[in-house]
């Protein structure tokens, strides 16, 4: 038995011994032991020191103390939903709250031990008084709120000093300024950066147990302390007429906070068209404490991504932020970094100038932690903030062209030509084409309107001319053009053709006959004498 105890004597020297780049524990602490006050009454006799007396002094490493204004309790559990976080069986956990008359508040002071950050956990959990175990709880304790606010402060105590806390006023309020205030030497302390508001949320269904326990995460830069510099965490509800519950708080010192601030961003669209616009968001996330000065961002935008008309269209993180159209820097200064984090939502463009960058291929928007992005001397998670943008290619556009068989018509019935307007491939939609239809003549009539639309999946529609029959002579030949006109939506090949339209009426000969000529007696008398001659010849050359 004598070594166990040499032993637990001796952890809390191992515990702060130096260790590279690992942190040390100042305090560690469930609120479940020493079981030595009776669990007799919630606010009664004795309890008003219940955490000076019990837990000063235990479970820390180093020269942890606590303290309290008003009645910080030890709170008795002894129902099955009244467990602690770690499901302990020992039945105390800590407990403080605000009435109309009083304001209790706890605290507890510490070495950091030379490290720059102080972080901490601590399980808080929200519940409504009443008659607990058969424990007749005072009527001054009557908060029904779902969810309410602890103030966490921290303040600097110099080496040397003494503090204490005194009481604020019991009024409802909305920051951490009051209750409790830390007096150093007769004068009230101003809290550290770090401090805020804290949400506790209770468990509808079981108000007066704590079933509802959530896990608190803080950081404190204790980087400028001087050597037997103290830091003092204050606890204090803020909202009137409520009660919290506290269990397992752990704090210790390291190099680096346990709450870094971190950037993020994304584009509202993973690629535009060219010409185009999109949103770009910048996340910062704080700390979930306290608002932090220095707040930098400075985000190169990639080539050619620039901002666009639209200009800044929200800013929440305050500073000077500058961002002009047509820029490819986006820079904010001087901003204040709130606990929540903070958010910049800008528009930027795919510029109509940058078409031979449009290939489909991403750029990179990358912001780097540490340069781009400082919350003044704070440690940053060390990640960079990513984001990709596209510009897809310019789609092919199709090729329309024009063409009228036959080009040549009469007027007659039935002279009709077929003017078919072609695409060089088919398209996924029904594309419209814009055409300068034939002008309007008796000559003719058309079916070419000023649009024809060529069906998705096809290649071509078509229209007509058609001759109009006349017997009219002499009204001459009339020509039919059909032209396409231009269009975003697709290139022109054969742009123009047209079909004639002739006269198929000719002049018709004299209708009075042409005399025959005749000859005289005289001509008749020698054309007899000329055929008996030849008769005669014929016959002596027969007889020979």
């Amino acid at each position: 038995m004598s070594k166990i105890y040499s032993a637990l004597a001796l952890l809390p020297l191992l515990l702060a011994a130096p260790a590279h780049a690992q942190p040390t524990t100042l305090y560690a602490q469930n609120f479940n032991s020493p079981a030595t006050t009776s669990c007799g009454a919630w606010g009664g006799s004795g309890s008003d020191s219940s955490l000076s007396s019990d837990y000063n002094g235990l479970g820390q490493v180093g020269s942890a103390a606590f303290t309290q204004v008003g009645t910080a309790d030890r709170v008795c559990w002894g129902k099955a939903l009244n467990t602690d976080p770690d499901s302990t069986a020992t039945p105390y956990s800590g407990g403080f709250a605000r009435n109309g008359a009083v304001v209790e508040s706890w605290a507890i002071a510490f070495d950091p031990q030379g490290k720059p950050f102080i972080n901490g956990l601590l399980d808080l959990a929200h519940v409504t008084p009443g008659n607990l175990n058969g424990i007749t709880v005072s009527t001054n304790y009557p908060g029904t709120a779902s969810n309410v606010q602890m103030g966490l402060r921290f303040f600097r105590i110099p080496s040397g000093s003494n503090f204490n806390l005194a009481p604020g006023a019991a009024t409802a309020i909305a920051s951490p300024a009051n209750p409790a205030n830390l007096v150093i030497s007769g004068i009230t302390q101003t809290p550290l950066p770090e401090s805020g508001l804290v949400d506790v949320t209770k468990d509808a269904s079981y108000s007066r147990y704590a079933a509802d326990w959530s896990k608190h995460q803080f950081s404190v830069d204790t980087s400028s302390f001087a050597p037997g510099d103290r830091l003092a965490m204050v606890g204090t509800v803020i909202e009137n007429l409520t009660y919290i519950v506290f269990d397992n708080l752990v704090i210790t010192s390291d190099v680096v906070p346990s709450n870094p601030p971190s950037i993020s961003k994304s584009f509202g669209a993973p690629q535009v068209n060219l010409g185009q616009s999109t949103t770009l968001t910048i996340n910062v996330t704080g700390n979930g404490i306290s608002p932090v000065n220095g707040l930098t961002v400075t985000d190169n935008l990639p080539a050619p991504v620039v901002m666009s008309a639209g200009g800044v269209i929200s800013n929440t993180c305050g500073g000077t932020l500058v961002a002009g159209t047509g820029s490819n820097q986006i820079q904010l200064t001087n901003g204040v970094l709130p606990a929540a984090g903070c958010q910049l939502q800008l528009e930027v463009q795919w510029p109509s100038a940058a078409a031979a960058q449009c290939s489909g291929s991403p750029v990179t928007n990358t912001i780097v932690d540490g340069t781009d992005f400082t919350v003044g001397s704070t440690t940053t998670a060390g990640i960079n903030a990513q984001a990709t943008l596209a510009c897809p290619a310019p789609p092919v556009l199709p090729q329309v062209s024009v063409s009228c068989i036959p080009k040549v018509l009469v007027d007659a019935p039935g002279q009709v030509s077929s003017c078919v307007i072609m695409l060089n491939a088919s398209q996924l939609a029904d594309l419209s084409v814009n055409l300068q239809p034939p002008a309007t003549n008796p000559r003719y009539t058309s079916t070419c309107q000023n649009a024809m639309v060529v069906p998705a999946g096809s290649t071509n529609a078509s229209c007509t001319i058609e001759a109009v029959a006349n017997s009219i002579t002499g009204d001459g030949d009339v020509t039919a053009t059909l032209s396409i006109l231009d269009s975003a939506a697709y290139t022109v090949g054969s742009r123009t053709d047209s079909v004639e339209i002739r006269n198929d009426d000719e002049v018709l000969p004299p209708s009075s006959p042409t005399s025959v000529p005749t000859i005289g007696g005289l001509g008749l008398l020698l054309l007899s004498g000329v055929v008996a001659g030849s008769m005669g010849l014929m016959r002596r050359r027969k007889s020979n």
